[in-house]
């Protein structure tokens, strides 16, 4: 029986008036009360803590005895309310109960009550005694209590199952908890790190100077910091990190010590050095041979590129236009339609790598001649990502083969007019040699001979530089 109770009791079993009873019992917290024994449990008696408990006044009480205060009792609850004051009578057995009531602002409030009954000689029960207390900010914290350690479960579980370091601190920084991830990376026990402050293992061979004391720094004003910087675990290895690192405080501001997560992103810096050292490359050969790169992201419609292909197509780098728009304006409209159909053959698969040369119009009305290549990109289950490519600048190319083209052209009229008009008088020569030989006026044979021979020596050269010229190719040039 509680101190409260005792009271009570003593109160009752010295018959006081209800003068002094309300007198002594309003220094009690709870609403105190007797009702009868009958069906309705009429009110008898409450104290004024019923009326801070309930916002109703103490006349509602005593004008609705039978079911004044039962009707605050909130619905959900009403049964067991009900019940819990016949089983005791039925029983003789003190009961407590624990329920909700709607005060006369609307607002909920928990309460626990506490009742007995009470019996005459006869051992029949008289009356029902108890008090009802508020324990609403109980059951809120009670509650929190229960969402703070249930939200503490599921982030145990998840430290416990995610691959990422996880770290914990006291307030002086050193560690407290670390989850399985982290005893991976570091190479230590927990035993050996609870020895040790956060940011222990920062500073090695080439490690980050300027991170690891923004780290610090971060840490001695218990503030929150980002960053990717070189870790050396256990053996001395060094293991790059991306670290995420908060303090931790209680709801009055009071610092509690830190929590980082830590996930290893070793292989990712290999793969980004790789990768920078492979665009260094493609980088110095594509300056080298002046090609620009171009990529368009089919998803989303975004056009890149790169610093050349401004250059090409004359524009600046900050210009205000679309690339989609440079591109439309700058293609010559007689090779329009062909790149429609190129780029459409790569869109629908038909090709997955194409290549093309046409021309572009630049603003200042130049024409340019482009050499393009350019291929598609799938994701593994075969969707088209985007279309990547190369341009150059071949103007210079093809106005050297047109000229080569025209040169020849030139060479086969020259060899042509030539072979005519020299072999003209050669062929008068040869038939001049035929007559003479014919009549005999020739009376050296000898001489005669060594003319004959030059003549037709001289007719097969002609033939020769007539055929070598016919033998230029212009197809290359094509």
């Amino acid at each position: 029986m509680s101190n409260i109770e005792k009271d009570i009791a003593v109160i009752y079993s010295d018959n006081l008036d209800i003068t002094r009873l309300r007198a002594l019992v309003n220094h009690i917290p709870a609403a105190v009360y007797r009702c009868r024994a009958d069906d309705d449990f009429t009110l008898e008696f409450f104290s004024d803590e019923v009326v801070k408990l309930t916002g109703y006044p103490m006349a509602y009480f005593m004008e609705n005895r039978s079911n004044g205060y039962a009707n605050l009792v909130y619905n959900d609850d009403l049964d067991l309310f009900k019940t819990a004051s016949q089983r005791a009578v039925t029983e003789k057995e003190r009961y407590e109960i624990q329920y909700r009531i709607v005060r006369k602002d609307g607002a909920i409030r928990w309460v626990m009550e506490c009742g007995k009954g009470v019996y005459d000689s006869t051992n029949k029960v008289s009356y029902i005694d108890g008090c009802i207390f508020d324990i609403t900010d109980r059951k809120n914290a009670e509650e929190a209590l229960a969402r703070s350690e249930d939200e503490v479960r599921r982030l145990a579980l998840v430290a416990h199952k995610t691959t990422n370091s996880v770290l914990i601190t006291n307030a002086e920084g050193y560690i407290t908890w670390v989850n399985d991830g982290y005893l991976n990376v570091s190479g230590y026990t927990l035993e050996e790190l609870r020895s040790k402050k956060i940011g222990y293992s920062l500073e090695g061979p080439g490690f980050d100077e300027k991170a690891v004391l923004r780290v610090r720094e971060a840490l001695k004003n218990r503030m929150p910091c980002k960053e990717e910087l070189i870790s050396y675990n256990k053996k001395g290895e060094p293991v790059w990190l991306e670290v995420d690192c908060h303090p931790l405080q209680d709801e009055k501001g009071t610092h509690l010590g830190f929590m980082a997560i830590e996930n290893d992103i070793t292989q990712r810096k290999r793969t980004q050095a790789e990768q920078e050292e492979t665009l260094q490359r493609l980088t110095l050969a594509t300056d080298s041979a002046e090609i620009g790169i171009f990529e368009i992201d089919l998803s989303s419609n975004a056009v890149v590129w790169d610093d050349r292909m401004y250059e090409l197509y004359g524009y600046p780098k900050d210009t205000s236009l679309s690339l989609y728009k440079i591109y439309n304006m700058a293609m010559h409209p007689d090779d329009a339609e062909m790149m429609a159909k190129i780029i459409g053959e790569l869109l629908s698969l038909k090709k997955e790598i194409n290549g093309a040369v046409y021309r572009i119009l630049l603003p200042d009305g130049r024409i340019r001649h482009i050499e393009s290549h350019a291929i598609i990109k799938k994701s593994e289950s075969g969707r088209i990502i985007s279309l990547i490519g190369t341009n150059r600048d071949i103007t210079t190319d093809v106005l050297v083969q047109e000229k080569i083209k025209k040169q020849n052209k030139v060479l086969r009229e020259i060899a042509f007019i030539q072979s005519h008009e020299v072999r003209k008088p050669l062929a008068n020569i040869l038939g001049m040699i035929e007559i003479l030989n014919n009549s005999g006026a020739f009376n050296d044979l000898e001489l005669f001979g060594h003319l004959v021979e030059s003549a037709k020596e001289l007719d097969q050269q002609i033939r020769g530089i007539v055929n070598k010229t016919n033998e230029i190719d212009d197809e290359l040039f094509r």
